[in-house]
């Protein structure tokens, strides 16, 4: 087992702990907050250490299908975790589950894990709501994603800081710079598009669930199915 997947073993039991109904609270938040630490940790470490290394990876193209209901919603949580995690994401009009990632592998599996996490734990927080009808349900998804984005930059942030700085800064600058590239070569003419709410009373529910996510990559809170990062053909 190489060392990337040891600590992805890692996180995954400490998940596993956290989410489990039987673990008593103070024991699930110190084992979240734990795996949280560790994932943000793995992440600038493999930045640093492939800055360092002779031997350079490259970003790759992989297509995810994302589960209906609801899939265009649960697009917007994805491009949250992967932004943070100096991933991009292509949707593909008229193919509301279906988009491609272009990242780094480690970064790459670290999206999966917490996209696949917050997905759960959004599904459970929506199943909580006095209301269930689409139109809230989507703007609650996206409100969910809002608030996660904002709170996974504030702790990539903080986790740079504390890691070096300056050096550690350079060395995420040069992986998105090389995720860019990649990015160009393979979609030359991308659009950007938005994606509008019509449930205001949705979009606040959401982003009050989103401030409570366990931000690591599994927890006790919503559905949505497990969906996996293919590489791409392509």
């Amino acid at each position: 087992m190489q060392a990337s997947d040891a600590v992805l073993a890692r996180i995954r039991k400490l998940l596993a702990v956290a989410e489990h109904p039987a673990t008593p609270p103070a024991e699930a938040e110190s084992a979240a907050q734990a795996a949280e630490r560790m994932i943000i940790k793995y992440a600038i470490d493999e930045a640093l250490l492939a800055a360092r290394s002779d031997v350079r990876s490259k970003p790759e193209v992989r297509m995810i299908v994302i589960e209906a209901p609801y899939a265009s919603a649960k697009r917007v949580i994805l491009s949250a975790v992967a932004r943070a995690h100096g991933v991009r994401v292509i949707s593909h009009t008229g193919q509301a589950a279906r988009a491609t990632l272009v990242g780094f592998d480690s970064d790459l599996r670290l999206v999966d894990l917490l996209f696949t996490s917050l997905l759960l734990q959004a599904a459970t927080g929506m199943r909580r709501q006095a209301r269930s009808d689409k139109a809230f349900r989507r703007a609650f998804l996206i409100g969910f994603a809002y608030e996660v984005g904002d709170r996974l930059r504030q702790a990539r942030s903080e986790a740079v800081a504390e890691s070096g700085g300056a050096s550690t800064e350079l060395a995420l600058r040069n992986r998105d710079h090389e995720v860019a590239d990649v990015l160009q070569e393979h979609f030359p003419r991308l659009v950007t598009s938005r994606i509008s709410v019509s449930d205001g009373g949705g979009l606040v529910a959401g982003r009050r669930s989103g401030a409570t996510a366990n931000l690591t990559s599994g927890d006790h809170r919503l559905s949505g199915g497990r969906a996996s990062i293919a590489r791409s053909s392509s």
